[in-house]
């Protein structure tokens, strides 16, 4: 075999594997598995995105009875996520066409969700970075309250106050207060936050109340004929309180003579929201 033959059969080989793997197709990376920190209800993932490196694809599985709620957070208004049903095969959100940057989504039984953040590759320059944040929220009703807290009186004070905070990991806060016989009960909530609501709930009757989220004031009242022990929740939509946010609150528990004229409030207190965690971005 001549020397150039040899030289020109090297060429066509390496062409041949040049051409290979051009054609070889591109595999996305493996998607990343979305955890939670134990006693937190939210996660965060972080990721880039550029021309070259355009989709970043999660999995989160979600527990039976937990409601999925997704905050997505980014400067680049060209930067979007999807989210598919992977139990049933079914794409039920792409923000490219709703605009929403948060969804939720209560499951009745568990579910595994794929969630891909994308970028077209045309709107991005060559030399830029988009900067994304995604927030991802599961819980249930029984994730957001605390223990209850019982509220006393002082002698000769016929209001008690207990001060709380809501934020995401925590949208309950529970009160239990003992009334006695022929004595009117007051409840009032003071926040800034108009989201923030009660309920109160006879636990010696096993009786709901009042629910202020549909009276539309943060304020209750009942004369109490015998002994009651009464539960009070005070509490937000957990779809309201993102992840990083806080709501500070004051609930008032007044109990007095019935027939007798209320006695003062107690002082106002400052429940304007303490400054929020905010991802930078």
């Amino acid at each position: 075999m001549s020397r150039f033959h040899f030289l020109r059969c090297a060429m066509c080989v390496s062409v041949s594997l040049a051409a290979a793997c051009m054609s070889l197709p591109v595999f996305a990376d493996t998607p990343v598995a979305v955890t939670f920190a134990a006693n937190n209800v939210w996660a965060q993932e972080v990721g880039n995105l550029t021309r070259s490196d355009n989709t970043l694809d999660y999995t989160v599985a979600v527990a039976a009875g937990k409601t999925l709620q997704l905050n997505f957070l980014g400067r680049n208004p060209n930067v979007y996520f999807r989210v598919t049903d992977q139990s049933h095969d079914k794409v039920v959100l792409d923000n490219r066409k709703t605009g929403e940057s948060t969804w939720s989504t209560p499951n009745v039984t568990a579910t595994t969700y794929a969630i891909r953040v994308y970028i077209d590759s045309a709107a991005i320059k060559s030399d830029e970075t988009a900067k994304f944040a995604l927030q991802v929220g599961q819980f249930g009703a029984e994730d957001m309250q605390s223990p209850a807290t019982a509220v006393t009186f002082e002698a000769g004070k016929p209001w008690a106050q207990r001060d709380g905070i809501l934020a995401s990991g925590a949208t309950a806060y529970n009160f239990t207060v003992a009334i006695a016989a022929g004595m009117t009960v007051k409840v009032n909530l003071v926040s800034s936050n108009p989201g923030l609501h009660f309920k109160v709930n006879d636990q010696t009757h096993d009786k709901n109340l009042v629910d202020t989220s549909t009276t539309g004031a943060n304020t209750w009242s009942e004369s109490v004929a015998a002994a009651t022990n009464y539960a009070i929740q005070v509490y937000v939509d957990p779809a309201a309180m993102p992840s990083g946010q806080q709501a500070r609150f004051a609930l008032q528990v007044g109990q007095y003579a019935s027939g007798d004229t209320q006695p003062a409030k107690p002082a106002s207190v400052n429940t304007a929201a303490p400054p929020a965690a905010v991802t930078s971005m």
